[in-house]
């Protein structure tokens, strides 16, 4: 059983540069890792696949349950940036039954946090 990504789009009134800017403020306020950030990509880590192995799922936070975002920037304008945002599970291994509505919570805390920054 796959848990399912969220994914988010949202337009702003900021440019891309500030947008950007806001993003990896709020990833590093998140304690996430940030892996790529180049052009209008930024990618990062959050979690620890570690802990979730050695404690279980059932023991961790959501905020330590393993996942990556995927952030995309796009101009469309008039001072507009138009932001996609995806968070996927990134542990691949095990059985997850019992443990997808955590897991879809966890990445929907990490969309609405790096979402709720750029209002």
């Amino acid at each position: 059983m796959g848990i399912t990504p969220v994914e988010k789009e949202i337009t702003v009134k900021k440019s891309i540069k500030d947008v950007r800017s806001d993003i990896v403020k709020q990833i590093e306020n998140m304690k996430g890792k940030i892996v790529k950030n180049e052009g209008n990509y930024i990618e990062s880590d959050f979690g620890s696949l570690l802990k979730s192995r050695l404690l279980g799922e059932f023991f961790v936070s959501t905020a330590t349950l393993p996942k990556k975002a995927e952030i995309n920037l796009e101009s469309t304008g008039d001072n507009e940036t138009k932001v996609k945002i995806l968070v996927r599970d990134t542990h691949k291994y095990g059985i997850k039954a019992g443990y997808v509505k955590k897991y879809e919570k966890a990445l929907q805390e990490v969309v609405d946090s790096i979402s709720g920054v750029l209002k």
